[in-house]
């Protein structure tokens, strides 16, 4: 068994590489890009389409060059080693995942999205909801033909700068209840936005409803199984993504170790050190290996492909947290001030245990999916 790239992939990973290094070369690309009104570089996202790295998350089926789960760890693991602020997440993953499985005609925002005309936002996050897929308190109720909905929904990636929502709304049934949620499209913005900044410098928004028309894309089973695959193709993404983080949080290390020194010597020539960095080389390595398999099983049957990515991000989740920590330890101070690029990398790194699930909440996904 072989891991090598096809030439079309291998050439797909160099040109994105070169463009991101090129845009986020230095740590200060990352906050200048964070700090505009946007949340990110609109600049840098319609350039983005230009080379293929949006169409490069969507199937063939709808335009696009790739969609696979090989395709997805290609270019967040490219994401992470650059900490790249663009709605790559929110739009290129979430927000397609979910229009491609609507099972409507979906062809013309799809278009939209390869060219980096629009941002589109997939809206089902609720402040009570914790990572319950099935979690929709939001109501959405039916007047005269129209669509109506109400509710609060939290934590939309780039929801300030969306000009589609996709939003999920409960139109009967319990709160939990995975029968009686619909998929909704809403193109006015007559809703109340808080957008804001997280700790890790990408942008999030709450929004709340207020008897906001929309139109129904779909519903029932054909939307519980939109949110599912939205968001395990997010896990994949965010998981691939911490494997670009944690490399680079490694490099970073073994670069300070071979130029601090104490005592009259570099701190890298120390064995227990030297030990330590080699237990984190084995980690990563295994959560590396996680996520391969996941994203070559994406195409799988359905219960394959959750299982293993659930196993992924769990590993993920923990491995990530010990990334972050035994590197700013062995970093010191230093890791952890400002102008250094480590702190950038820690954050994001733990943040993405919760996204889209954190440890604890994939562990039972792992043995839901591992029954059937």
């Amino acid at each position: 068994m072989h891991f090598n790239l096809s030439e079309e992939r291998q050439m797909l990973k160099d040109t994105i590489d070169r463009f991101l290094s090129d845009h986020y070369g230095k740590i200060k690309n990352h906050h200048e890009n964070s700090k505009l009104i946007e949340g990110f570089n609109p600049k840098i996202w319609n350039e983005s389409s230009s080379i293929g790295m949006i169409s490069g998350l969507i199937s063939p089926k709808y335009k696009g060059l790739g969609g696979t789960g090989e395709d997805i760890m290609i270019i967040f693991e490219l994401i992470g080693k650059y900490l790249c602020v663009e709605p790559f997440l929110s739009t290129g993953v979430m927000s397609s995942t979910a229009l491609s499985s609507c099972n409507i005609n979906v062809e013309q925002l799809m278009d939209d999205i390869i060219s980096g005309k629009k941002i589109i936002s997939f809206a089902h996050s609720e402040v009570e909801s914790r990572y319950d897929d099935s979690y929709v308190n939001v109501k959405a109720t039916q007047r005269d033909d129209f669509w109506y909905i109400n509710g609060t929904k939290s934590f939309v990636l780039n929801g300030d700068q969306a000009s589609v929502l996709l939003v999920s709304a409960r139109i009967n049934g319990d709160t939990l209840d995975e029968n009686g949620i619909g998929i909704f499209k809403i193109n006015s913005k007559d809703y109340e936005i808080r957008p804001y900044n997280t700790i890790d410098g990408y942008r999030a928004s709450e929004i709340t409803f207020n008897n906001v028309t929309a139109s129904l894309m779909c519903k029932d089973e054909i939307a519980y199984n939109c949110i599912l695959e939205t968001n395990y193709a997010a896990a994949l993404a965010v998981s691939s993504e911490a494997i670009g983080i944690m490399q680079k949080c490694f490099d970073l290390t073994v670069d300070y170790l071979k130029t601090r020194t104490q005592f009259g010597k570099t701190i890298g020539s120390f064995q227990a050190l030297q030990h330590r960095m080699v237990d984190l080389m084995i980690e990563i390595e295994q959560a590396k290996s996680s996520v391969m398999l996941a994203a070559g099983t994406y195409e799988s049957e359905k219960n394959i492909k959750y299982r293993n990515v659930s196993a992924a991000k769990n590993l993920i989740g923990r491995v990530g947290k010990l990334v972050a920590e035994e590197c700013i330890q062995l970093h010191g101070g230093i890791g952890m001030t400002w102008e250094y690029n480590l702190q950038n990398y820690a954050k994001r790194l733990i943040m993405i245990d919760h996204l889209m699930g954190d440890s604890d909440h994939h562990i039972e996904k792992f043995k839901k999916f591992s029954k059937y």
